[in-house]
This record gives C-alpha cells, structure tokens and sequence, in this order.
C-alpha cells in the first residue's frame, strides 16, 4: 500500500516564477489497485509521481509504502521498489546502450551494482524469452542500440524493463501519450499483460 500524507512542493519558492504544485496532498492507494490520477495539463500530475519516485524531495509531508516511511530515501533506493515509465519513450532508456545492456541495468534496479556488466547465457535467454513476449521481433536484436528503435518498441522495453523486478509499485506517466495510435493500442495491451504475470 502506498500512503501519501500532506505533501507540499513548491517549485521556485520567494520569486516572481513561484509555484506551488503540491498543496496538501493526501492520497492512500491499498494493494493490487490500479488508480487513475486525472488533471489538466500543469495541474501537477507528473509533479506528483515524481515526488512519489524521489525524483525530488517534497517541501513537507510524508511517502509511505507498506507503512515504511520512505520520504527521505533517496530515488535510486526507492527505485528497488517502484517501477516507471514515463510519457517520454526515449526517457527511460540509454540510447547508445544495447537492448541488453539497458535490461541488464534493469534487472539490478534498486540492487548495488559493480564496474563489469558480463551477460551469461543463462541471462541472455531469460532477456531474450521475456523479449520475445513482447510480439516485437526485438528478440534477435538484443545487441543492437536501443536509440535505434522505434519509439514504441522503446516504450514496450521500458515497460518491460520496469517491470522486471517486480516493483510494489509501478507508475505509468501517460506513457501511450507520445506513441501514435497503433503503437499506443499495442503499448497498452502489453500493459495489461505485464501488470497480470
């Protein structure tokens, strides 16, 4: 369960550009649900998530998940328990990484991590089986960059990726908003069917 009590965040706070886009928040979302958060275009949507990430840190008020009070973890640590995609395809990836490579960083989010990245084939079949699932062909291109694919098949991998560990939370920041339609139909339909294994 997730349990958001009075945040506040203020973006240039004592200036002309003031803005105060979280004013009091509470929000208490109970396991296994899945919850819309629907707002205008700068009513603090995505403002909201990533205080929820620890993008950044929130002016007053409390995160919890699962009655830990993980306000001040900073976002690599809470990365272990939150999955996101954002409305961005190209943002939750590195361009000049391989396919592999960027789920070989996924598959340790929230772990501690050393210098070398060696894929054993055991790791390679898992990542080209769960690749596989996705319906893309994407399966044989494992060593390609991921900054040459479309931005659909980007998105499908990023869904994947912050999926792979199984996250007690994923946040979805509209990401079918940027994808054209047949893209955006196939995004979701992959959606519902990582969210269910």
């Amino acid at each position: 369960m997730i349990r958001l009590r009075q945040l506040e965040k203020t973006f240039f706070p004592g200036t002309p550009n003031e803005v105060r886009a979280l004013q009091g928040v509470d929000l208490e979302i109970p396991e296994a649900c899945f919850t819309a958060i629907i707002g205008t275009n700068g009513s603090g949507k995505s403002t909201l998530l990533n205080a929820v990430a620890g993008a950044f840190d929130v002016d007053a008020g409390a995160v919890e998940m699962d009655g830990r009070d993980i306000t001040r973890w900073p976002e690599y640590r809470r990365a272990g328990l939150i999955g996101r995609v954002f409305q961005n395809p190209f943002a939750g990836t590195a361009a000049h990484m391989t396919i592999a490579e960027n789920l070989a960083l996924a598959m340790r989010r929230g772990m501690p991590r050393g210098l070398g990245m060696a894929l054993p084939r055991a790791v390679r079949r898992e990542m080209a089986d769960r690749v596989r699932a996705l319906g893309m062909g994407l399966e044989d291109r494992l060593d390609n960059p991921i900054g040459t694919l479309s931005g659909g098949q980007r998105q499908a991998l990023t869904l994947l990726m912050a999926t792979w560990r199984k996250p007690r939370l994923l946040l979805l920041d509209e990401h079918t908003a940027a994808l054209d339609p047949k893209s955006a139909a196939q995004v979701a339909d992959l959606t519902r069917a990582l969210i269910r294994r």
